[in-house]
């Protein structure tokens, strides 16, 4: 077994599947798509510097230009079906207007002048990988479950279903497990797993 990392409780919803480990999350305040491409809007000032940017081919030096950064959507309430659980790769930013945009396969929804408001969330996807990811229902769980899987988990497609009556824990295991990938999503308003990753 590697050195475990313990990041504490993370918290579900019966709203929206979560990841349980991202970057820091930058909430978005809108977004558009246009022609194949959808541009997510965090507002003046929010954009971060690390984490959003598109491909550089005058820093990176290659050609073709190599993949810009990939950030992790989930949240969002107009855009669920398009935008949750999806990680996208970023194709350019504005730090102006604080927005960053990416490739999609959908028809086309506001403009850049009318953008489709929806508080969705987002985040940087951590370079970092694990050899294990450990889910364990929280404390406080009483007689709710907390469902495990993609980006799409739910009561009725998940990979496990966690309770304090019944499977306590899973342990995602193999090797660079990627975080971002596993989401959770709760029986209840709000319930709380303990998340551990292993190096």
């Amino acid at each position: 077994m590697g050195v475990p990392r313990s990041l504490g409780a993370v918290t579900a919803n019966s709203t929206y599947a979560v990841p349980v480990f991202t970057g820091p999350e930058v909430d978005a305040v809108s977004f558009f798509i246009r022609s194949g491409v959808a541009t997510i809007n965090l507002g003046a000032g929010n954009l971060p510097a690390v984490g959003y940017n598109g491909p550089n081919n005058a820093i990176q030096g290659n050609w073709p230009s190599p993949n810009g950064q990939q950030v992790t959507l989930w949240g969002f309430t107009t855009a669920a079906a398009y935008f949750n659980g999806k990680n996208v790769t970023v194709i350019y930013n504005d730090p102006t207007a604080g927005s960053f945009s990416f490739y999609i396969n959908h028809a086309d929804v506001g403009s850049l002048g009318t953008p489709t408001a929806d508080a969705g969330k987002t985040a940087p996807i951590p370079v970092q990988r694990y050899r294990a990811v450990r889910i364990e229902c929280g404390q406080a769980l009483s007689t709710d479950l907390v469902y495990v899987g993609d980006g799409s988990v739910s009561s009725s497609r998940y990979v496990a279903c966690l309770s304090l009556a019944g499977q306590l824990s899973i342990e995602v295991a193999g090797e660079n497990i990627p975080p971002e990938r596993v989401f959770i999503k709760s029986s209840g308003a709000t319930d709380v797993v303990q998340v551990s990753l292993i190096y």
